[in-house]
C-alpha cells in the first residue's frame, strides 16, 4: 500500500470498513487524501475518536474523512485512485453489485487493494463453521434500513480475481501469508508458518493479499 500512494504522491484514497481505523490513520500520515466509510455508527465514532487523538498529539489535522455510508448507497463525482479493504469484501452484501460498485468508485488506471481471508485454508474453514454455522447473510437494522451483511462468506484469491475482473479490475498482483488461524495455540509455530507461506503449500495460507489495476 505504502508502494502505491508514493507513486501517485497524494492520491484520493477510499477505504471501506473502517474497521479500527488503524489503517486509516497511517494512510493520511503518509500523504494520501482518505475518505473512509462504513455502514455503522458505532465504528465510525470510535474512528473518529482515534482521528483526533492522533490530530491532538501531531498537532495538526490529517486530510481525513470519516463517513457513516454504506458502500452501495456511496456517491463519488471524481473517482479514487486508490481503494483498499481489510478483511471487508467477506461482509459485502450483495456481493455482485458490491464488485460492481467498487469498479465503479475507482479511476480509470487506478488500483484495488484488498487483504482477505482465504476460503481454501481448511483450519480456518473449520473455525468459521463452528462459529457461524452455515448461515453466510445476516440482517442487520441501519439507520439507512436493514442491510445484508456477509457472515464470513470468504472466499479464495481466484475467486475474487475472476470477480473483479468481470468488473474491469485486471490483477497486478497476488501473494499468501499466515500459514495458521489467528489463535494462541499457533503462536509457537511462527518459524513454520513463514516457511509454508513460502512453498508450495501457499495456496492453503489462512489469508493473502490483492492488488488490480481498473482498465483505462
Amino acid at each position: 500500500m505504502l508502494a502505491l500512494v508514493r507513486r501517485h504522491g497524494r492520491p484520493r484514497l477510499l477505504e471501506v470498513g473502517v474497521g479500527t481505523v488503524t489503517e486509516t490513520l497511517w494512510l493520511a500520515l503518509n500523504g494520501a487524501q482518505v475518505t473512509a466509510i462504513d455502514a455503522f455508527q458505532h465504528c465510525v465514532d470510535a474512528a473518529r475518536e482515534r482521528l483526533a487523538i492522533v490530530e491532538r498529539a501531531l498537532g495538526r489535522p490529517l486530510d481525513c474523512r470519516i463517513e457513516r455510508q454504506p458502500l452501495l448507497d456511496y456517491v463519488d463525482g471524481e473517482g479514487f485512485d486508490i481503494l483498499w479493504l481489510e478483511q471487508v469484501i467477506h461482509h459485502m452484501e450483495p456481493r455482485a453489485d458490491s464488485f460492481a460498485k467498487l469498479a465503479e468508485l475507482v479511476r480509470p488506471g487506478g488500483y484495488v487493494a484488498v487483504s482477505e481471508a482465504n476460503a481454501l485454508n481448511p483450519l480456518l474453514q473449520a473455525q468459521l463453521l463452528r462459529g457461524r454455522g452455515l448461515q453466510f447473510e445476516l440482517q442487520v437494522d441501519t439507520p439507512d434500513g436493514r442491510l445484508i451483511y456477509g457472515n464470513e462468506r470468504i472466499l479464495t484469491l481466484g475467486a475474487l480475481t475472476r470477480a473483479f475482473r468481470a468488473v474491469g479490475v485486471e490483477p497486478v498482483a497476488g501473494r499468501y501469508f499466515r500459514a495458521f488461524p489467528a489463535h494462541p495455540l499457533f503462536d509457537r509455530l511462527f518459524g513454520l508458518e513463514r516457511l509454508l507461506a513460502r512453498r508450495w503449500l501457499a495456496p492453503l495460507c489462512t489469508h493473502y493479499n490483492y492488488v488490480g489495476r481498473k482498465r483505462a
